[in-house]
């Protein structure tokens, strides 16, 4: 079921848009990160690891990295990643 998701997932234009969300992520982090961190400490700590985990999964899908092991794709599954670019963007921005 896993390796159905993951190649449906793993298109050039989802690719793309998971490299542009991982650039636009990264730069909120490093160019307002008294902002972004002011924000985020005040939340629960596993929320900041849940954000940093969507920021690498988007990396890796969006190089193109390519995972060959099932338990390494239900971990780095784009979808998770999605949710935790939305998250943090309205943790951010609210």
């Amino acid at each position: 079921m896993i390796q159905f998701l993951y190649q449906y997932v793993n298109k050039g234009s989802l690719r793309t848009l998971s490299f542009i969300l991982a650039i636009i992520l990264t730069l909120v982090l490093l160019f307002n990160f008294n902002l972004f961190s002011t924000q985020l400490r005040t939340t629960n700590p596993f929320w900041v690891i849940f954000i940093l985990w969507g920021v690498v999964c988007g990396w890796i899908h969006g190089i193109g990295f390519e995972i060959n092991r099932t338990f390494w794709q239900i971990v780095f599954f784009p979808y998770f990643g999605y949710f935790a670019f939305l998250f943090a963007m309205v943790v951010h921005y609210t």
